[in-house]
């Protein structure tokens, strides 16, 4: 259940996708009269330009092997994140649980938890089999243990609510939202 930098990977394509423009433009620029007249108003071009056949070649393996690599990074990202909880098929009839029932049985049973400051759920499709990631954030220097047992107590709760176990990771954070969360909750 990894999860990849959203930003990293669209920085990354932008600059792959700028490179296969740069690189195509001189291509075509050397190749294509019509590319020439183009950018002629903002780049200076010999008005002579000649590209062995076998540069040509090696630029554009070149490219596709950037394509290929930019493919491969798009659809090995992302970590299978989905929006549906429990999916069960039984003949023609099907029913299917969404992440917000999962999401409001532990931010239930964890309400009244004094050291959870609070808590996120996503779920994930890990080898065509669906699990929850449980994140919670517990006020600094609260009892971990305590809370350890509360999200055990949630799972169980939302285990007997879905009819059936998942498989849940669950993630304890601190850090400034707990750092600055109140030592009293008010309900």
């Amino acid at each position: 259940m990894t999860k990849s930098n959203r930003t990293m990977n669209r920085i990354i394509l932008f600059v792959l996708g700028l490179v296969a423009v740069v690189v195509g433009l001189t291509i075509g620029a050397g190749v294509l009269p019509a590319v020439q007249d183009a950018i002629k108003p903002t780049v200076d071009l010999p008005s002579n330009l000649d590209v062995p056949a076998s540069s040509l070649w090696i630029v554009a393996v070149a490219c596709a092997v950037v394509i290929v690599l930019a493919l491969v990074w798009v659809f090995t990202r992302g970590g299978g994140g989905t929006s549906v909880a429990v999916r069960e098929r039984s003949g023609e009839d099907a029913v299917t649980v969404n992440v917000a029932l999962v999401r409001d049985v532990v931010e239930h049973e964890l309400a009244g938890v004094r050291d959870v400051v609070g808590s996120r759920v996503d779920t994930y499709l890990v080898r065509k089999q669906r699990a929850a990631r449980i994140r919670v954030a517990v006020r600094r220097g609260g009892d971990a243990v305590s809370v350890l047992d509360a999200v055990d107590r949630a799972v169980a709760v939302l285990d007997r609510t879905l009819g059936r176990q998942v498989p849940v990771l669950v993630h304890l954070t601190g850090g400034t939202r707990s750092a600055l969360a109140k030592s009293t909750r008010v309900h």
